[in-house]
């Protein structure tokens, strides 16, 4: 009788741990691989800084749920110019916000209550991926995020 009951539970416990596993692992991103490239204009000297910049849904989610500036992604250039391969998914999302922002005190964070200088931008493709255009940066506020810019205050 232990026997049989035995066999069984093996293959509970086995079945158990494999639900487990395949329960708490990632699965694999979805998307379309895009690249974008731009320009960040600034009059302050870039010279040795660095310029941080991230990619956002300018609207993600549908119906009721629908939110602006569904963070896709960030990442960092040491020029003006930028080029960025990321993965897209267009599912619930319509256009693409890009905003950019120079490290002035090169300290690695965007404004604190010792230093008030690092400057931000964005630009945004409504039609986006219909329409692949190069982004065009100008910084013009300080210590600004992203919802400062968009969507725009009515």
């Amino acid at each position: 009788m232990k026997k049989n009951i035995r066999q069984p539970m093996h293959f509970i416990c086995l079945l158990s741990v494999v639900l487990l596993i395949n329960a708490c692992s990632e699965s694999e991103p979805e998307g379309q691989e895009i690249t974008i490239s731009g320009q960040i204009i600034t009059s302050e000297d870039s010279q040795g800084k660095t310029f941080n910049l991230s990619i956002f849904h300018a609207q993600s989610g549908i119906g009721f749920q629908q939110h602006p500036l569904y963070e896709i992604e960030s990442f960092t250039s040491q020029s003006q110019t930028f080029n960025h391969t990321f993965l897209y998914n267009s599912s619930g999302n319509s256009g693409l916000v890009v905003y950019a922002w120079l490290d002035i005190d090169q300290d690695g964070i965007m404004c604190t209550t010792q230093s008030r200088n690092d400057i931000a931008g964005i630009d945004l493709n409504e039609d986006f991926p219909n329409s692949n255009q190069s982004f065009t940066i100008t910084l013009t506020q300080q210590c600004v995020g992203p919802d400062w810019f968009y969507p725009a205050a009515n």
